[in-house]
This record gives C-alpha cells, sequence and structure tokens, in this order.
C-alpha cells in the first residue's frame, strides 16, 4: 500500500497523485504561440507552456529561486527568462544563467525548473504528463479522414470532476430523461444488452439503441421520427471518450471526441470537438453543429454541477451497480487498475 494520505484507493477525483502518471490535454495548440509562455493548471497544479527553438515544453510555473510565475517570462533566443531576477532556463528546465551570480561559477542543479516528463501535440491539443505516463494518448482516426468535417467546440469548463464527466458520456440510461430537448426520445428507456471488450488502458463498448433522428434533434417540438442509432465507445485511461454515432437511415456517422483537463479539485474543462459526415465545410454549417452540441452539452453540465461530491469512487460496494452501467463499471475498474498500477493497491 502506498503511505501517502493522499494516495486514496476508494475514490478518484481531479487531484489523486496517480493522474500524474497520465496524459492530459491542458490547451489548444493554435493558442501557445511563439512570442511568449502561457500558463495552464493541471492537478492543482500550475505549469507553464512554452515554444523554445521551435520545441514545446512544459515547466511548473513557479521558478524554483523565488517562485515567480515563468508564464510572466520572456523569450531570449532558445531559453525562457524569469521576469523577476533572470534566470535563464533551456527546454529541459536546465538553468543557464543566473545574471547576479559570476558566470564562472557553476549552476546548482537546485536552480533547475521543472520540466514535465511528457509534453506533445495530438487533436490539435497540448498534452501534458506530469511524470512517465502508463496509459498512450487518446486515438481519434476522424481527425484526420477528410471526409469528416470537424467542428470544434470552445473549451468549456464544469464544476465537476472530469472522471465524472468521463462516466456521463460513457452513460446509457441517462439519454431519456437528460436529454429529452435536442436528441432524446422519451420511449427508449431499457438499455439492451451490449458488447465490451478491453485492451490494456483501452475499451470499446458497442451498442444499438432508438432516438429522435438526427436531423430532428435540435429544437424539434411535437412529434418527430424515431430511428436506430449505432453507438461505437472507445474508452482510453484516465478520462477519454471517443463515440461514434451511426445513422444508418440517414447514411450520417457523427463522430464527438471528449477529452478533459483536470484543472483542480472541483474544475474541468472539456475540449470536445464533432466530426460530421452530414455538413459542407463552411462557417455557416460548422457554427451550427457547435451550437447543437452545446445545447447537448448544457444539459449534462446542468445536472452533474448540481452533484456534491466531484469524485468517483473505486469500489463497487460504494454504489449501486445495474446490467446497463457496466460501461461505466469498467470505467472505474481501469481507474482502479491505473491507481494500483501508478504505486497503490486497490482496497478489497
Amino acid at each position: 500500500m502506498n503511505a501517502d494520505p493522499s494516495w486514496s484507493t476508494t475514490w478518484i477525483d481531479n487531484e489523486h497523485p496517480a493522474l500524474r502518471r497520465c496524459w492530459h490535454p491542458v490547451a489548444r495548440s493554435a493558442d501557445v504561440g511563439d512570442d511568449g509562455p502561457m500558463a495552464v493548471d493541471l492537478l492543482g497544479e500550475r505549469w507553464c507552456l512554452v515554444r523554445l527553438g521551435g520545441q514545446l515544453t512544459a515547466l511548473r510555473d513557479p521558478c524554483p529561486h523565488r517562485y515567480s510565475p515563468l508564464s510572466a517570462g520572456t523569450i531570449v533566443g532558445d531559453t525562457l527568462r524569469c521576469a523577476y531576477h533572470g534566470f535563464r532556463f533551456a527546454a529541459d528546465g536546465t538553468c543557464v544563467e543566473i545574471p547576479a551570480v559570476d558566470p564562472d561559477l557553476p549552476i546548482p542543479a537546485r536552480a533547475c525548473a521543472t520540466a514535465a516528463a511528457g509534453v506533445t501535440e495530438s487533436l490539435d491539443l497540448v498534452w501534458l504528463a506530469p511524470e512517465d505516463p502508463i496509459a498512450p494518448l487518446p486515438e481519434v482516426p476522424e481527425h484526420h479522414d477528410p471526409d469528416f468535417v470537424t467542428c470544434p467546440l470552445p473549451p468549456l469548463d464544469w464544476n465537476a470532476g472530469a472522471a465524472q464527466m468521463a462516466d456521463n458520456f460513457l452513460d446509457l440510461g441517462h439519454l431519456p430523461f437528460v436529454h429529452l430537448a435536442t436528441f432524446g426520445d422519451e420511449d427508449d428507456k431499457l438499455v439492451r444488452d451490449y458488447k465490451m471488450e478491453r485492451d490494456g488502458w483501452r475499451f470499446t463498448a458497442h451498442h444499438r439503441h432508438f432516438t429522435k433522428s438526427l436531423a430532428e434533434s435540435s429544437g424539434s417540438k411535437g412529434d418527430y421520427k424515431v430511428v436506430e442509432r449505432e453507438l461505437l465507445f472507445v474508452f482510453t485511461a484516465p478520462h477519454h471518450v471517443y463515440l461514434r454515432i451511426g445513422y444508418p437511415e440517414e447514411n450520417v456517422v457523427l463522430t464527438i471526441s471528449f477529452c478533459h483537463q483536470p484543472v483542480n479539485a472541483t474544475t474541468t474543462r472539456l475540449y470536445c470537438t464533432d466530426y460530421r459526415t452530414d455538413i459542407e465545410d463552411e462557417p455557416d454549417a460548422i457554427a451550427e453543429a457547435v451550437g447543437f452540441q452545446l445545447e447537448v452539452a448544457d444539459e449534462d453540465q446542468e445536472l452533474l454541477q448540481r452533484i456534491g461530491t466531484k469524485a468517483v469512487p473505486l469500489v463497487p460496494a460504494l454504489e449501486y451497480h445495474s446490467k446497463a452501467d457496466r460501461i461505466t463499471l469498467e470505467m472505474r475498474r481501469m481507474l482502479a487498475d491505473l491507481v494500483a498500477e501508478a504505486g497503490a493497491g486497490v482496497s478489497s
């Protein structure tokens, strides 16, 4: 057992130390320019993102000298200069200059900034792993598929936990209750049996159910056409949800990528992107698609933010689980395995 009192094997929240060994989205790639650093928050810590000599790097934001934010600094050549006393840092965090000290003296390791174990770009996002990551980056094949139009939503901050939000996006039983104003069908209450398969730090689930037609899923009143949808879920630990929705009768595929940034104990930033085959790649059509997805997100957000706890239990006995909850129970099992792999045994 891990002796760290913050290392719970019963619950997982946005600041659980096991999440330090995972990839997390922290910014849109386009928001990290070449002209200066930016601050981001992850797991209750502040990091500084900066491009130095064409290399993206992430350093703990407090300067090791007097804790001044490195994100307030400036780029000098291939280094980042602290705004307070002019310490300069290379992309790996090495301190290469202390202006107030004789340059012939060696610079001690304690003067170096802490670099993240991993920082990379994927899906037009910056991903950060504070320590060596256990699980892989998520995959979204549609992101590079010319048959799909990419519709990114603006980043959304929720008063909810990242695992809690992933749980919601995987959940099959809430659709005819939470989403009646958009795509839900009030008669679609029974969750039929579905197939699941785990592969390492990912699992997939296939499900079919009835819902409003996509064309009538936004703003429809009164009667509407009910169609069958085919759902493919792929969950990648710790929090990514890939959802591919097929509408066979309408010959449409809508894929949604849900990326979660655990900002702090009570806040998660959602980077959600739709990929659609039924719209033109032009601003008005994309804006309409984004508007619809924002309506759906509002329905989920309104309810999730009213849940008092922002953590998800890792011990099955702490909640009631029905047969319909196999997909979200598997998420809990995988997160419990992640906690164990990262250094703690899971309570029996």
